[in-house]
């Protein structure tokens, strides 16, 4: 469902049959914001998650466990079931099978993990890995802006624990901290387990109270496909449940060839960050034309 007063202001569209990557690309580097459904392979990726989810998170309803199980037990079993959704060849196959099912040539496409995530409630206490996400761009970490990303949740959401979306600022510039942040200092960072260095480029204004912002709530077994360079952020409403997601960026070579991207608007990295992002068939890296 779409909050109607804005649905205007985001060109969203559903899809239910495959496209090719020229068509697709043209449509997210343009704007625009995908929803795939009434794919049998996403409904079998999600069933797959969902198993994972509930072995490793023991009770039957995952999304109510943090009140049951505490908020350190809860990350903790969290943990467990992120590492093996990002190491899961069912996973992997199952997800591969979804991309091909709307038309991506996958034999050309590179992706950076299979990543599970949780949205917690908001009793909930916050860790790096357990968090509300403010406003931001996925492309500030890596600068390329042929960057997709595909985002599915795994249980039911509603407004107050779905994405939203800021579609005025797809050509509006904001101030942010791209002009001094590093992917190689926070991974260096992170190998010494220091996580005081941001993860990815910061918001660095407050956004007006009354920006556009639009929320788009999408079924288990549907999945949304949208620029990188989308300004969105997690729902600033009260849930009383954690959300289970999935997602996966991906850059397509054919893309990278053509110069098909959306416009950089604010992005200030002195460089471009490929490392992050291999081959989902052969597991090679990333190459940039001007590499």
């Amino acid at each position: 469902m779409v909050n109607s007063s804005l649905s205007e202001k985001l060109d969203l569209q559903f899809r239910t049959s495959a496209e090719n990557d020229q068509d697709r690309a043209n449509a997210i580097f343009s704007g625009s914001v995908l929803v795939y459904r009434s794919m049998p392979a996403m409904h079998d990726l999600v069933e797959c998650l969902r198993e994972i989810t509930l072995r490793e998170i023991a009770l039957s309803d995952p999304c109510s466990a943090e009140s049951v199980l505490g908020s350190i037990e809860f990350q903790h079993r969290a943990g467990s079931a992120r590492r093996i959704v990002r190491e899961s060849e069912d996973v992997a196959r199952l997800y591969k099978k979804v991309l091909l099912e709307v038309g991506v040539d996958v034999s050309a496409l590179f992706y950076d993990h299979f990543k599970l995530r949780f949205q917690p409630s908001d009793k909930a206490s916050r860790s790096r890995y357990m968090r509300d996400l403010p406003a931001h761009r996925d492309t500030w970490g890596s600068n390329i802006h042929e960057q997709i990303n595909w985002w599915a949740p795994i249980s039911s959401i509603s407004e107050t624990n779905t994405m939203i979306f800021y579609p005025d600022y797809f050509s509006k510039a904001v101030k942010n901290s791209t002009s001094t942040w590093d992917l190689n200092t926070y991974l260096e960072h992170r190998k010494r387990e220091d996580f005081s260095y941001p993860s990815a480029p910061q918001l660095l204004e407050e956004l007006p109270s009354d920006a556009n912002v639009q929320s788009v709530n999408i079924e288990p077994g549907e999945i949304l496909c949208f620029s990188g360079c989308h300004l969105h952020s997690s729902s600033k409403k009260k849930s009383d449940n954690t959300r289970f997601s999935y997602e996966i960026r991906t850059i397509c070579q054919d893309d990278l060839d053509n110069r098909r991207e959306a416009p950089n608007t604010d992005c200030d990295l002195q460089w471009q960050f490929p490392k992050i992002f291999r081959n989902i068939d052969d597991n090679s890296p990333l190459k940039l034309l001007a590499e």
